[in-house]
């Protein structure tokens, strides 16, 4: 029998394939992929698929036609790629606009979609289908006026309001409620749609609010509680029959084999799970509180702030206590970072094994890096390089510096040209921060890569494997392959021998790793392979996140449009903090001043124990501000004033660091290293 590798080719397959894959737009602006309308307009892999054949054709041409004008104009908007957050939307606008609808109508949408002000973006499906339908109905005669009304542009409703309303709602039909049982949930939610005040109100809060007020009356859902009335109600069996199946277990097992159907069809398909059943059937929790999150590419502290205990017991890493502080005060003769004093870096793996090693006159150095996604560093980019510096002037140490280009462009949306633009501007900001240049290197993974580097990365990539990388970091079959492989890549740099122009390559010096411990997952797998490959096993200090503006459970983002950057004016710097950070004092004044601030959750305090060095003067803040005696307005003051100066200070020296000084730090020549 003919193989099938004797097969003759047919000569169309190729062309056939390529058009299968990719889209290009007309004049070439764009090329829409498989794999971009997965990542970046959040559809699933059979959508995308049936775009893309069906684009020449009927209307999938005008869906694509569409979809290239609104691209358009939400990277025109926007000035940056679509991301999935929008792109969802965009794809729904793309599904019901017209080649008629007007660039105008794109454009209004996109504005909306895009801007920087929280109050007024659309964020939210209910105000999203409200905008769309009237463009849609709107034609030529685009109001914006009309548009922002039928928006709910600028109407943010709170949880707290969505309660009372939904309270009310339900006290009107409470006697309906209790004949009808939970069975009545369903209209009951569909009527509150209805409720003015809670048209633009975000759907959880909806739901979690009608959750409260149904489990308030008629407690857990049960078979009692869950009644059918009489018209539904069906024949009771015939003496000897089967007893009816419950309808609630009936549910149960209805959800059940959907489940177990979904799963299968993933799994034959290559598709996502977790990605399907939440398509499909929601996200599976029931109204559970959300778990946390945190990997290196997802931190979310879930419906509570981050809890770092649980952290260290999950990560199984050692707290530091007075006594480790106390320890490296003694051996490098200097005063403990602040940082370590408030429990701001509060973690570690081995670092008593390092300090054991200074002491019998073994050397170390330091490792850290940066992965460049922006033109500027932020305040939450600082934590790191701040504490970094601390240690190499503490311990006059060595420090290898490593800039995962590599890692974005796997990651992100960006081109290799931006990533080599975004590098050298990230680079100028931390030789701002005054680090020894003598003991300093830089390295782009892009142009260091090979040599020993390479060799020990390789190495690290023999004995990983790709479960490991998907439960890392969180990981999907769909990912492209760079990013399983990049845990060694960024592993190799805590083996000395890496930096032969620096240590030498047969060297086997102790390794120092300060950095956030949502970067932990990738030197613990590194650590239970350095021993194979006969390596000391890098320490790790780990930092707690630097919050985002808005809220205890999250680190700030490069991509949230309150982020303070590096190369923020002074203006902005106060903007954002007076318009934007979360407040932890009660809302009245009355009540703030009997009951005073929570500091746990008030986002310029914690600020404030980042950047404000002095304790006496944070203690004092800290007491004022509990008490009541300080008010929200006159702690931002303060912080506006710490935060001015570090940013003014750092652009300041910034501006000193000139191209030439770049290349030193990026150099390899071992003389200045003391090698020849």
């Amino acid at each position: 029998k003919r193989r099938h590798s004797d097969r003759p080719h047919r000569t169309e397959l190729p062309e056939k394939r390529a058009r299968e894959e990719a889209i290009t737009m007309a004049g070439g602006e764009t090329t829409i992929t498989v794999q971009f309308l997965v990542d970046q307009l959040g559809q699933s892999q059979k959508e995308a698929d049936k775009v893309v054949k069906s684009a020449d054709k009927g209307k999938g041409k005008k869906l694509v036609a569409v979809l290239q004008s609104l691209l358009v104009q939400a990277e025109a908007v926007s000035g940056n790629s679509v991301q999935p957050a929008e792109g969802k939307f965009i794809y729904l606008a793309a599904q019901k606009m017209t080649d008629a609808t007007p660039q105008s109508a794109m454009q209004l949408l996109c504005k909306y979609l895009y801007t920087k002000d929280p109050s007024v973006a659309i964020t939210l499906k209910p105000k999203f289908d409200g905008g769309l339908d009237y463009l849609v109905k709107a034609g030529a005669d685009v109001d914006e006026v009309a548009f922002k009304a039928a928006a709910g542009v600028g109407v943010n409703v709170t949880e707290a309001e969505v309660e009372k309303l939904v309270s009310e709602a339900f006290e009107q039909q409470v006697e309906k409620i209790k004949e009808k049982g939970y069975n009545y949930k369903g209209p009951f939610q569909g009527q509150l749609r209805k409720v003015p005040g809670l048209k633009f109100a975000p759907p959880e809060f909806v739901v979690a609010a009608a959750d409260k007020v149904f489990e308030g009356l008629l407690g857990a859902k049960t078979t009692a509680n869950t009644k059918k009335s009489k018209t539904e109600r069906p024949a009771e069996p015939e003496a000897g029959a089967a007893a009816a199946t419950d309808p609630v277990e009936q549910n149960i097992r209805d959800e059940e084999m959907k489940r177990d159907l979904l799963t299968k069809v993933a799994l034959e398909h290559d598709l996502d799970v977790g990605d399907l059943l939440s398509r499909f059937l929601g996200d599976g929790t029931s109204g559970a509180p959300k778990e946390q999150t945190v990997n290196p590419i997802n931190v979310d502290g879930g419906d509570e702030a981050i809890d770092y205990t649980k952290l260290v017991r999950e990560f199984g890493t050692e707290l530091i206590d007075d006594a480790l502080i106390a320890r490296v005060e003694k051996i490098s003769g200097k005063p403990a970072h602040h940082f370590l004093k408030r429990g701001i870096f509060f973690s570690h793996r081995d670092l008593t094994a390092v300090l054991d090693a200074y002491e019998a006159g073994e050397p170390f150095y330091l490792y850290t890096g940066r992965g460049p996604s922006s033109d500027s560093m932020h305040l939450g980019h600082l934590i790191p390089f701040m504490f970094t510096k601390y240690l190499q002037d503490a311990f006059d140490c060595c420090l290898v510096i490593q800039m995962t280009d590599d890692e974005k462009y796997l990651w992100k949306d960006l081109t290799l040209d931006q990533l080599d633009h975004q590098l050298r501007e990230n680079v100028r900001d931390i030789i701002a921060l005054g680090f020894n240049r003598e003991k300093t290197f830089i390295f782009s993974n892009f142009n260091y890569m090979g040599g020993q580097f390479y060799r020990n990365i390789v190495q690290l990539q023999k004995r990983m494997t790709g479960n490991q990388a998907m439960k890392a970091l969180g990981l999907k079959t769909l990912d492209n392959i760079g990013k399983f492989a990049f845990s060694a890549i960024q592993g190799a740099p805590s083996f000395s021998s890496s930096f032969p122009h620096m240590f030498g390559a047969k060297s086997n010096n102790h390794c120092l790793i300060p950095c956030a411990i949502d970067q932990d997952v990738y030197f613990r797998i590194t650590r239970d392979i350095a021993t194979k490959l006969r390596f000391h096993k890098p320490a790790v200090i780990h930092s707690s996140f630097f919050p985002g503006i808005g809220g205890h459970n999250t680190k700030m983002s490069a991509s949230a449009g309150t982020t303070i950057f590096l190369t923020s004016t002074m203006q902005k710097v106060h903007d954002v903090i007076h318009k934007y950070a979360f407040s932890g004092a009660p809302s009245t004044l009355a009540e703030h001043r009997e009951k005073g601030a929570n500091l746990e959750v008030d986002i310029s305090y914690q600020y404030l124990r980042f950047f404000l060095a002095n304790d006496a003067e944070l203690e004092n803040i800290g007491e004022q501000y509990s008490s009541g005696k300080m008010l929200t307005g006159e702690v931002k003051d303060a912080l506006v004033t710490v935060l001015q100066n570090v940013v003014q200070s750092h652009q300041d020296a910034k501006a000193k660091v000139t191209d030439e000084e770049i290349a030193y730090f990026m150099s390899t020549d071992p003389k200045r290293f003391g090698r020849s």
